[in-house]
C-alpha cells in the first residue's frame, strides 16, 4: 500500500510513541491491572482519540486508513490500550458524529475526540452476548427522564469513562425493529447499583441489575 504523506506521518508518530511509552510499560500494566490514563491523555494530544472526527469537533480530520494505522501501531505497544482507542474512535466518536445534533456534538464529541472524555459502549448482555436483537435492557419515559433497567457486561473503559452509550428496548411489541441508544452523561443519577461493572479492557465484569436515570435520548433510530 502506498501511503500519503499524512498517513505515513501518523504511522511513524504513533510507532515511536508505542515503542517509547507503551511497550516498556505493557507487562507491568497487565500485571498490576493499571489503567494507562496518562498514556491515553498523551494519545489525545496526538490526535489519536478522534482520528476521523472533523477538526471543527476537535478531531484530527483524517481518513480510516489513518485510523487503522494508528490502531495497529498502538496495539504493537500495548493491546489493551489499542482496544480503548479503537472503541473511542469507532463507537464513542463514530456514533456521536453520525447521529448527534450540532449541540450534542459540541457538548460531547469535542471532549471525546480530544481525549478529555472516554466513552463506553454498552450493548453486550450476559444472556445474549452482543446479539442486539435479543437484549433485555429496557428504557421507559418518566416525565423528563428516561429510566433504564437492565444488565450489561464487557464494557471497555467502564470504570474510567465519562460518557456511556447504552442500547435498550423502548417498545417490546416492535421487537428487533426498534433499538434506540441512550447517551448517559456524567450528570447521571443511579438509583441502584451502577449500570455497568467498573472494569476496563477485556476482563469480564460481574453484571449487575440496575436502574439508571437522567439518560439523554439523542440518537436517531
Amino acid at each position: 500500500m502506498i501511503l500519503t504523506q499524512e498517513q505515513a506521518m501518523i504511522r511513524d508518530t504513533l510507532r515511536q510513541f508505542a515503542q517509547e511509552r507503551l511497550a516498556p510499560n505493557a507487562a507491568d500494566w497487565e500485571r498490576n491491572h493499571t489503567f494507562p490514563r496518562e498514556a491515553l491523555a498523551e494519545l489525545g494530544e496526538l490526535g489519536a482519540m478522534g482520528v476521523t472526527v472533523p477538526e471543527q469537533w476537535g478531531g484530527a480530520g483524517m481518513d480510516y486508513v489513518s485510523l487503522a494505522l494508528a490502531i495497529e501501531e498502538i496495539a504493537a505497544g500495548h493491546g489493551a490500550t489499542s482496544t480503548i482507542v479503537s472503541v473511542q474512535n469507532s463507537l464513542a466518536c463514530g456514533i456521536t458524529l453520525k447521529y448527534g445534533s450540532e449541540a450534542q456534538k459540541t457538548r460531547y464529541l469535542t471532549k471525546l475526540a480530544s481525549g478529555e472524555w472516554l466513552g463506553c459502549f454498552c450493548l453486550t448482555e450476559p444472556h445474549t452476548g452482543s446479539d442486539a436483537a435479543t437484549i433485555r435492557t429496557t428504557a421507559r419515559r418518566e416525565g423528563n427522564e428516561w429510566v433504564l433497567n437492565g444488565v450489561k457486561q464487557f464494557i471497555t473503559t467502564g470504570k474510567e469513562g465519562q460518557l456511556a452509550i447504552v442500547f435498550a428496548v423502548t417498545d417490546k411489541i416492535a421487537g428487533k425493529k426498534v433499538f434506540p441508544a441512550f447517551w448517559c452523561p456524567p450528570t447521571r443519577r443511579v438509583t441502584s447499583s451502577l449500570a455497568w461493572k467498573k472494569r476496563w479492557g477485556n476482563m469480564p465484569p460481574t453484571p449487575r441489575k440496575s436502574c439508571l436515570r437522567t439518560a439523554e435520548y439523542p440518537l436517531r433510530t
